[in-house]
C-alpha cells in the first residue's frame, strides 16, 4: 500500500473496529518468516519468466501495429503505425480517407536556383505542385512561379523516393504560377504512378470550412496539415527580397500550418478536390495560423494558357494613365482620388466603350480604383473577352459605361 501513502499511525482515525477472528493451529514466527520468502522468490521467478516470454512472442511472432513511444515529450503517449483505415464513407468521408486518392496528384518540386547576392552562385529550394492536365506524352503540374524562379535545374517527385526532371513550360509572374510539364516515358521507367487532381470551386468556399495543405513541407517530403479558411476575398501584398516583382494577390487565408516547401501546393476542401494554390503565409513572433492560396478560380484559366501556348492572355484596355492624387483633387476641387486617363488607343475596347482623355477612373469591375495599383489588381482578375462595368469622373458628373476587354498585343 505504500502507493498510497498511508501510515500505520493513520488507521485509527478510521475508526476500523476489528472482530476477533477464530483460532487457527499457530505455526512459528521463524517457520513463516522462511514461508514468505519462499513465495515472494517464487513470484519473483515465474513474474521475470512471464514478462520475458511475453516480450519474446510480442517481439517476433506478434502482427500487431508498431508502437512507437517519444522519449522526450511527456504528453504524447504514443504513435501508432497500424494497417489502413475502413473504406471511405461517400456520405462524408473521413480526412485520413481522403489523402490516398489525392496524393499521386501532388509532387514535391527540387531546384537547383542561380544566387546573384553576393556572388553568383547556386543554392537548392524545395517546393510543391500538383499535376491538373496530362495528355499522350507529359503531364502537366501547377505550382508558384517563386518556386521555380532563376532555377537552372528541376526535378520533381511523386513518391518522395524516385526524382525525375521537369521542364517549365510558362510563367505568369503577375499571378505568381507556374507550368511544369514531365514526360509520361519517364515515370513510367522509374514505376511512379500519378494521378490527374480534381479541381474543385473556390466560390463555394465558406470562413469556417475545413480545409488540408499538402505538400513538401521543409523540404522533407509530403506532410499534410488540416485547418479551416479564416477569411475570403483578402488581397495581400508580397514584396520579398527573393522576388524581382512586387506582387498583389487576391487569396483565401486558411490557419492550415504552412511551412516552408509548401508554396505551390494544393489547398483542398473536405472532398479532397484543389480549392486553392498555397503561396504564402505571414510570419512574426506575434503571428500564427496566417497562410494564403490562391483561389483555384482564379487560377484555372491561366493554367490552362499556360500550359496549351506557354504564355497568359492578358486583359487589354487601351489607355495610358496616371494616379491622381490627393493634392491634384484638392487643387482641382475634384471629390476624388483615382485613375487619370492621358491618352486613349485608336480602334481600342477603351475607345469603343466610350473612355476619354481626363476621365477620372473611379470603379472598375465594382473595385474602387484609389490608384494605379488598385486598377492594375482589378484588371488581372479579369480575362481577355470579359464584359465590365467603368465609372469614371468628367466635367463634375459620373459616367457610367462597360467595357468589353481586348488581349494584349505584346
Amino acid at each position: 500500500m505504500e502507493d498510497f501513502n498511508i501510515k500505520d499511525s493513520d488507521i485509527k482515525d478510521f475508526n476500523i473496529i476489528e472482530t476477533p477472528a477464530a483460532e487457527s493451529p499457530k505455526t512459528p514466527k521463524g517457520r513463516k518468516f522462511l514461508i514468505a520468502i519462499a513465495f515472494l522468490l517464487l513470484g519473483g521467478t515465474t513474474l521475470g519468466i512471464g514478462i520475458g516470454v511475453g516480450y519474446y512472442l510480442a517481439r517476433n511472432f506478434s502482427q500487431e501495429a508498431e508502437v512507437i513511444s517519444p522519449a522526450t515529450d511527456s504528453n504524447i503517449t504514443s504513435v501508432s503505425i497500424g494497417p489502413l483505415s475502413t473504406p471511405i464513407d461517400p456520405t462524408y468521408p473521413d480526412i485520413a480517407d481522403i489523402i490516398p486518392t489525392v496524393k499521386d496528384s501532388v509532387v514535391s518540386i527540387s531546384v537547383l536556383a542561380g544566387v546573384n547576392r553576393p556572388f553568383n552562385r547556386t543554392a537548392p529550394g524545395s517546393g510543391s505542385g500538383f499535376i491538373f492536365y496530362k495528355d499522350d506524352d507529359y503531364v502537366y503540374i501547377a505550382t508558384n512561379n517563386h518556386v521555380i524562379e532563376n532555377a537552372n535545374q528541376i526535378t520533381i517527385s511523386l513518391d518522395d523516393n524516385e526524382n525525375v526532371p521537369a521542364h517549365v513550360v510558362g510563367t505568369y509572374v503577375h499571378s505568381d504560377l507556374a507550368v511544369l510539364a514531365v514526360s509520361r516515358e519517364y515515370l513510367a521507367e522509374k514505376g511512379v504512378p500519378f494521378a490527374v487532381a480534381t479541381l474543385g470551386d473556390s466560390d463555394t468556399m465558406r470562413m469556417g470550412d475545413t480545409v488540408l495543405a499538402i505538400g513538401n513541407a521543409m523540404g522533407g517530403g509530403q506532410t499534410v496539415t488540416k485547418g479551416i479558411i479564416s477569411a475570403t476575398d483578402l488581397t495581400i501584398t508580397i514584396d520579398d527580397p527573393g522576388m524581382r516583382t512586387r506582387l498583389t494577390l487576391d487569396v483565401l487565408q486558411t490557419d492550415a500550418a504552412v511551412n516552408r516547401g509548401n508554396s505551390g501546393g494544393p489547398l483542398l476542401n473536405h472532398r479532397g478536390e484543389v480549392i486553392g494554390i498555397v503561396t504564402a503565409k505571414l510570419m512574426g513572433s506575434h503571428i500564427e495560423g496566417m497562410g494564403y492560396a490562391i483561389p483555384i478560380n482564379a487560377a484555372r484559366e491561366i493554367l490552362q494558357d499556360l500550359q496549351e501556348t506557354g504564355s497568359v492572355r492578358q486583359p487589354f484596355i487601351g489607355i495610358t494613365h496616371d494616379r491622381f492624387t490627393e493634392f491634384m483633387r484638392d487643387l482641382f476641387n475634384i471629390p476624388y482620388t483615382g485613375v487619370l486617363i492621358l491618352y486613349v488607343v485608336p480602334h481600342s475596347p477603351a475607345q469603343a466603350a466610350g473612355l476619354m482623355v481626363d476621365d477620372i477612373i473611379i470603379y472598375f469591375n465594382d473595385v474602387r480604383t484609389y490608384d494605379q495599383v488598385a486598377l492594375i489588381t482589378a484588371l488581372q482578375a479579369t480575362r481577355p473577352g470579359d464584359t465590365v462595368p467603368v465609372v469614371v469622373f468628367r466635367d463634375g458628373q459620373h459616367v457610367n459605361m462597360n467595357l468589353t476587354l481586348g488581349t494584349f498585343q505584346p
